[in-house]
């Protein structure tokens, strides 16, 4: 049988198995007996030894989902339990972008509600200035978690009145929120908290704001020097940027895990409260959005008679980029080839609005890049 050894679990193997079984009736009958395989001994061999060799890989599999790394399902819930984590349920859906008009220079202030056609709301995440021309873009989710869904150019009905806001218009396709988290979702989180027992630290920061709901990132920036470094930060201070989650319960994260005395930087201000329930202000940046467009030239291989031109925008609109990552002109072709039947011939990019260039384009730390598919141009020569 299989055994558990201080290198971990060994199974037996079949043959294995079958040697010992005919080593047995051997002893028992004579050496004279006939096990052959069409023998009715040998065929009742072959039975009890392919049952024992499925208890051994049974053995195996419930001693390898035992490891985070490799269990899935019921298993890694059971594993990520003794962090204290639990997989996450749904989560919210985005729309991206969405294009709003009125009085030219007037703040529209994150939070404001608007309605889709099926009445569900959504909720402004940043404010949002309109330019010269009485137009702006701002990113909404749901009220709600769940999978919802716009098309493009559904006309959303103003909900929280704002002087100088008219109108608001879808512009991009809505990142439906997903049904539940995913096992390798989960196995990352379950990885990044074992950083949890790190107290006072910016990983401990990082590990226990990512456990919050619809936080998509984050990342605590520390200067334990004397001097403001080269992202700003004053000395002795910390900017924590996250992506997504409930700014309430971010700030009490951060008012429990920093460092006394540690000063904070960043443009959103909440209340938290220690432990005797005395306010508290603390402060964090929320990731700005950096819309980037992209214009591609291919050339339809010998013998293909279409080219997938919006695959090819969907492939790079999907394509995920971190926070503070440049935008790398050559990890795009990693994305664009997952789509067959061409070559490129010219990819260039820039940010939206700005000339395209063919070289990378730098990202702030604070900043996180992406693609929408509506910025993206496709030419088949």
């Amino acid at each position: 049988m299989g055994q558990l050894t201080p290198q971990g679990y060994v199974a037996e193997r079949l043959d294995a198995i079958l040697a010992r079984l005919e080593a047995g009736l051997r002893r028992i009958y004579g050496e004279d007996i006939d096990l052959s395989p069409d023998s009715p001994d040998g065929q009742a061999i072959g039975l009890f030894a392919q049952g024992l060799a499925d208890i051994n890989e049974l053995g195996a599999v419930i001693y390898r989902a035992m490891d985070p790394d490799y269990a899935g399902g019921k298993w890694l819930e059971q594993r990520v339990a003794y962090a204290g984590l639990r997989r996450r349920g749904s989560r919210y859906s985005r729309m991206p972008s969405v294009i709003l008009l009125g009085t030219p220079h007037r703040t529209i202030p994150a939070g404001v509600v608007v309605s889709d056609p099926r009445r569900v709301r959504w909720l402004l995440l940043t404010d949002v200035t309109l330019n010269d021309a009485g137009a702006g873009r701002g990113d909404f989710r749901s009220e709600e978690r769940g999978n919802f869904k716009n098309a493009i150019d559904t006309q959303l009905r103003i909900e929280t009145i704002v002087n100088g806001w008219e109108t608001a218009t879808t512009f991009a396709e809505t990142e439906v929120g997903e049904p539940e988290e995913l096992d390798p979702e989960l196995r990352t989180r379950f990885a990044r908290s074992r950083a949890r027992a790190a107290q006072n630290s910016a990983d401990g920061i990082e590990a226990k704001i990512g456990e919050l709901p619809d936080v998509r990132d984050v990342l605590c920036l520390e200067n334990f020097t004397s001097v403001t470094d080269e992202n700003g930060l004053p000395p002795h201070s910390i900017n924590v940027i996250v992506d997504g989650g409930d700014a309430d319960a971010i700030a009490q994260i951060i008012f429990d895990n920093k460092t006394a005395g540690t000063d904070m930087l960043g443009d959103v201000e909440r209340m938290a409260f220690d432990g005797k329930g005395r306010p508290r202000r603390v402060w964090f940046d929320r990731t700005k959005i950096i819309d980037c467009a992209a214009y591609i030239e291919v050339k339809r291989n010998r013998g293909v008679e279409g080219v997938d031109e919006e695959g090819i925008k969907k492939a790079i609109a999907a394509y995920s980029i971190a926070m503070g990552d440049d935008v790398k002109l050559s990890r795009l072709f990693t994305p664009i080839n997952t789509v067959a039947g061409f070559s490129v011939d010219v990819l260039k990019i820039g940010f939206v609005g700005d000339q395209l260039v063919s070289h990378n384009l730098p990202i702030g730390v604070r900043e996180r890049a992406r693609f929408l598919a509506e910025d993206i141009e496709v030419i088949v020569l």
